[in-house]
């Protein structure tokens, strides 16, 4: 288990000499340790680099004690060192060795501990607005570590490899690829975290190489575990975007682009046991039973991720609370204009007032997120963010209301049937599957994202799906949802509109 307060997990000494057994061989000079813990790789790392220099950087005084045994440990915060002038190396510059296993938890979840150490406050990935605020740049700090390995030694003969999560892995490299740091080799090897740490999560030994004056290809061979020789896929960074397997399927390439529809996700409110309502015999009532008389325009057929993964979505087993239109707008006219709603949410007040989430400040009382005029649009194709495969599904009208989704859901609206059942034709087409199989990871947190789905170009799909395929699926959803439309007009008209200047 993981010390609360510094988030690391200790390496089995036995772990750590089978890691260092997978790195190429070289005449090392120096060996470095940056966050030594308890000194299991500087133990590993003098059986088997006799003749490199250890040294070890801990931030932790127990731990840089226990380090000593094996090699000098300087008791400092890295990411206070100036890892240039401030390590005290005794032997010349050579080929320098960086190995270990920073923490696996994130800053953020190191402040709630209350912890002293973390990296400097920032937005390390530079995100904006919203995207800051919920979490895309709620970084690892195993992240920050790399990040502050490779800007330190991207000027000299260095060869990086650490234990860390496999999504920071890939961060990483996207990360170089973005900064043109000089990689000469990349590999990613699977470790089983549950075994060797007691952790569910999916982890990775990171190797990456960094020389001047060689080819530089920012990919990553991936190998499922130590022992293999031949990797399960190579992870490529084109054009600043990771893709899988890109020399086996070339033909993806003009499927990788900028989707003409923006992917919207669905409604976020952070008080399910407020906001979300169960339905039974037709009627809303709360999770203990009791029924809700809530003015019926504000209750809306609700689908959550895991419904629309399994396709149960002909009928809604729960309603949502809506009790805005748009993020920005006022709820207190619901006072005179909802008064049955505002009684229930001013019943809720504790619970929903003491959302934690900084998006709710200086915000309407009782507001939510993920809410606009896409929202009511009576057509939507969604899919669920959290599961490995993506499971497209066509939705329509429940009881005349339109539906609506949690925000681990990601939808495209619709006020046209047969425009809906034309595109959903093309996400469930295999050429498209196979791009988002190439483009997802499965054993990220969330797999599909909105930035994974809004790289699949429609436009490219629409001139390249057999069409008799693709008008036979769209007829298909059509009578499912008992609607009437052209799907070969319909598709006629949105090639054209997609072909227009803005839209490429």
């Amino acid at each position: 288990m993981p010390n609360n307060e510094f988030g690391d997990f200790q390496t089995p000494e036995p772990l750590a000499a089978s890691l260092l057994a997978t790195l190429p061989a070289r005449n090392w000079a120096r060996v470095l340790e940056p966050t030594a813990g308890t000194g299991a790789f500087l133990a590993a790392a003098r059986k088997a680099f006799p003749r490199a220099e250890l040294l070890g950087v801990e931030v932790q005084t127990k731990h840089a004690e226990r380090a000593r045994r094996f090699a000098p440990v300087l008791h400092a915060d890295l990411f206070t060192l100036n890892l240039a002038d401030d390590l005290p190396y005794r032997t010349a510059a050579g080929p320098t060795l960086v190995i270990g296993n920073p923490p696996w938890v994130t800053n953020s979840q190191l402040s709630v501990l209350d912890s002293a150490n973390r990296p400097p406050r920032g937005n390390v990935r530079r995100d904006r607005g919203i995207d800051a605020i919920t979490g895309r740049a709620n970084f690892d700090v195993g992240e920050a570590v790399w990040l502050h390995l490779l800007r330190a030694l991207a000027g000299s003969d260095a060869t990086v490899a650490l234990l860390c999560k496999t999504q920071v892995a890939r961060n990483v490299l996207r990360h170089c690829a973005r900064h043109a740091l000089p990689i000469e080799s990349a590999t990613i090897r699977r470790i089983d975290a549950r075994r060797w740490f007691g952790a569910s999560v999916d982890a990775c030994w990171f190797t990456v190489a960094l020389r001047y004056q060689v080819p530089i290809r920012y990919r990553a061979a991936v190998y499922p575990d130590l022992d293999a020789g031949i990797p399960e896929h190579v992870l490529q960074v084109r054009d600043g975007r990771l893709i899988r397997d890109l020399d086996r399927r070339p033909d993806l390439l003009d499927l990788d682009g900028r989707c003409p529809l923006p992917w919207r996700q669905g409604i976020k409110h952070d008080a399910a046991a407020v906001m979300e309502l169960v339905a039974v015999d037709g009627r809303p009532v709360s999770s203990s039973g009791d029924r809700i008389d809530i003015e019926p325009e504000y209750l809306y057929p609700l689908f959550k991720c895991t419904d629309v993964y399994h396709g149960r979505t002909r009928t809604a087993a729960r309603w949502m609370v809506v009790p805005q239109r748009h993020p920005g707008e006022p709820t207190q006219p619901l006072a005179a204009g909802a008064p049955q709603l505002w009684q229930y949410l001013t019943h809720h007040a504790a619970a929903l007032d003491g959302r934690r989430s900084r998006i709710y400040r200086n915000r309407a009382r009782f507001g939510i997120f993920g809410v606009g005029p896409y929202t009511f649009e009576p057509y939507k194709i969604a899919v669920s963010g959290l599961h490995k495969r993506p499971c497209f599904q066509l939705v329509g009208p429940i009881t005349g209301r339109p539906a609506v989704f949690d925000d681990a859901t990601y939808l495209l609206p619709f006020h046209d049937p047969a425009e809906a059942a034309v595109v959903h034709a093309l996400l469930c087409a295999e050429p498209i599957q196979a791009l988002l199989a190439a483009i997802s990871f499965p054993d990220s947190k969330r797999p599909i994202t909105k930035a994974v789905l809004q790289r699949i170009d429609l436009a490219a799909a629409l001139r390249r799906i057999d069409r008799h395929q693709l008008l036979a699926h769209a007829t298909a959803q059509l009578d499912r949802l008992g609607s009437a439309g052209d799907p070969a007009t319909t598709a006629d008209i949105l090639a054209a509109r997609w072909a227009a200047p803005g839209n490429a």
